[in-house]
């Protein structure tokens, strides 16, 4: 998932909550000013934030993006996004309790802001006097967003029977990039769960690591992003078989080859040479989640 589209879904959801006279998941004053302009300006921060978090998980600096969410999470404590985006980034260091502490986290957060705004539940819960009332549509479109949110939080964590039913109930909401979410999920049933992503067409098989030693890590790498004339070719995917060298945080390539329906081809010549992972490639993802520091 490009997280650039998900802070679009989040910045919609900001947009939708004006059908509410405060949003809960904000802050709760006596007497607010201004509680949309208020809010509204909390969640230009909150995003901006997670747009950070992001920036640094790129490079691979996970901690710095556990820091950044945690900033987001500080600003608005009520939002699951950020606690769900925080558990992904500790699950890449091995941090599993700590994952799981967010994870569920945030599916709560979810759960409540489902059932605050599901059409027909808003207007039960708005005080005696409120000039406002919900807009059924405006809560379904909310409801959606929020729907994909925790189909990506799932996503994330490895549950993709959730993931899924989650980004088919978005979709049928009208979410577009939900469908594409669904579309991958049900790639991963075809291919096998063995193959975990590391990006949206990057994925590492989590049956074959081999830890050859203190300092060297081997992983096979499935790439499902073939160029123009390798699709025309028939060919789905290439298989890469990465060497990690954990001491110099450096890596190589000891073989790939071409797979489709009609079988493998053969082994293309290994690159003898070892060189630093580029920032956003999966063998810098890799080599963050196998090589301790």
């Amino acid at each position: 998932m490009n997280n650039r589209q998900l802070v679009a879904a989040l910045m919609l959801l900001a947009l939708l909550f004006h059908m509410a006279p405060l949003c809960q998941a904000a802050y709760d004053l006596e007497v607010p000013a201004d509680p949309w302009e208020e809010y509204r300006l909390q969640f230009k921060n909150y995003s901006q934030q997670l747009l950070k978090s992001y920036d640094r998980a790129f490079a691979n600096d996970y901690e710095g993006a556990i820091r950044e969410a945690g900033k987001a999470i500080d600003i608005l404590p009520e939002e699951g996004l950020a606690y769900a985006e925080r558990a992904k980034y500790h699950r890449i260091l091995s941090n599993p309790q700590d994952a799981e502490r967010d994870f569920r986290k945030s599916l709560t957060l979810f759960d409540q802001a489902i059932q605050r705004y599901r059409p027909g539940n808003r207007d039960k819960k708005l005080k005696k006097g409120s000039r406002r009332k919900t807009d059924p549509g405006e809560s379904a479109k909310l409801v959606t967003t929020l729907l994909y949110q925790r189909g990506e939080a799932y996503f994330s964590q490895e549950q993709y029977r959730q993931s899924k039913d989650d980004f088919k109930t978005a979709c049928k909401g009208g979410s577009s990039v939900a469908c594409s979410r669904l579309q991958d999920v049900e790639l991963i049933e075809k291919r096998g769960v063995n193959w975990v992503p590391l990006s949206t067409r990057q994925f590492y098989d989590k049956q074959r690591i081999e830890r050859i030693s203190k300092d060297t890590v081997r992983v096979w790498v499935r790439r499902e992003d073939p160029q123009p004339s390798a699709a025309d070719a028939g060919q789905e995917a290439m298989l890469q078989h990465l060497e990690l060298n954990c001491n110099s945080r450096q890596f190589r390539m000891l073989e790939r080859f071409w797979v489709s329906a009609a079988g493998a081809s053969s082994p293309e010549a290994a690159e003898n040479g070892f060189s630093g992972p580029t920032p956003g490639s999966a063998a810098g993802t890799l080599m963050v989640m196998f090589c301790s520091r």
